[in-house]
């Protein structure tokens, strides 16, 4: 009976540790990656590798007062995480279109021709994103009205050269 206690128990144990193990991973990619922003503010979508894993990381910034209440802000900022995650992985059809304007002015003396360049640029991303995780939100230290949320994706092991 004693056996079965102990081997039963310091499975829960290693189970409990690899576990931890894990967390501390990723707490502590978490905790670069703040640093990588708070050094160099960026936004979108980047790959981070650690010494076995790759990870996509989609980082978005959103002004807290231009939305209702927390709950309507972690929604908009998961939608667009899942937005740029998917235009990354599937890419995106773009549609540009200009449009010239001209006008012209004529008196006596002298004409002038003005004209105006509007460019129209329309971009559609079709897939779908499962499986992003949210990691981190913080108050952005520059603009301290905007909040920046990381949400982070496991891609898979690194293979290692033997």
């Amino acid at each position: 009976m004693r056996k079965v206690l102990l081997v039963i128990l310091s499975c829960l144990l290693f189970g409990a540790a690899k576990s931890q193990s894990f967390n501390q991973e990723k707490t502590a990619l978490t905790n670069f990656i703040i640093r990588m922003y708070k050094s160099e503010p960026f936004t979108g979508v980047k790959i981070f590798l650690d010494y076995e894993n790759k990870y996509l990381v989609s980082i978005v910034k959103l002004n807290s007062s231009s939305y209702n209440n927390e709950n309507t802000l972690n929604r908009v900022a998961e939608v667009k995480a899942k937005a740029q995650v998917n235009q990354f992985m599937n890419g995106s059809y773009i549609i540009l279109e200009s449009i010239v304007t001209t006008t012209s002015t004529v008196s006596k003396n002298n004409s002038t021709n003005m004209s105006e360049l509007t460019e129209i640029i329309k971009e559609s991303s079709i897939g779908y994103v499962d499986n992003i995780e949210h990691v981190s939100t913080f108050s952005d230290e520059i603009d301290t009205n905007y909040k920046v949320f990381i949400y982070l994706r496991e891609l898979g092991k690194i293979k290692k050269k033997k």
